[in-house]
């Protein structure tokens, strides 16, 4: 390391997990379940509700709202992916004896 990045890790901001690895009560009490279902359920629930805070605040905030709709432009093939990962756990759970 040379004088130039000497003091490049407190700039690290992906060293310190602790603001982002952690449970948060944004979504409710987190709840870990071995019921495969049930989770997806959960992650697909705090999808639609992260993509109504975008949307409303796209309104609060007009001019964010073209942001806002790239990043519920973005969101939206996720959603649809866990609807899939659902359904196929569905239908695994139906095929088991």
């Amino acid at each position: 390391m040379n004088r130039v990045t000497a003091g490049i890790q407190q700039f690290d901001v992906l060293n310190d997990m602790s603001g982002y690895a952690r449970p948060t009560k944004d979504f409710g009490e987190a709840e870990v379940s071995n019921d495969h279902v049930a989770n997806l359920e959960k992650i697909l629930e705090m999808l639609i509700t992260r993509r109504r805070y975008l949307a409303q605040d796209a309104i609060v905030y007009p001019a964010a709202y073209g942001g806002r709709s790239q990043d519920i432009a973005r969101m939206q093939p996720v959603i649809e992916a866990m609807r899939a990962a659902i359904a196929d756990e569905m239908r695994m759970l139906d095929r088991k004896p």
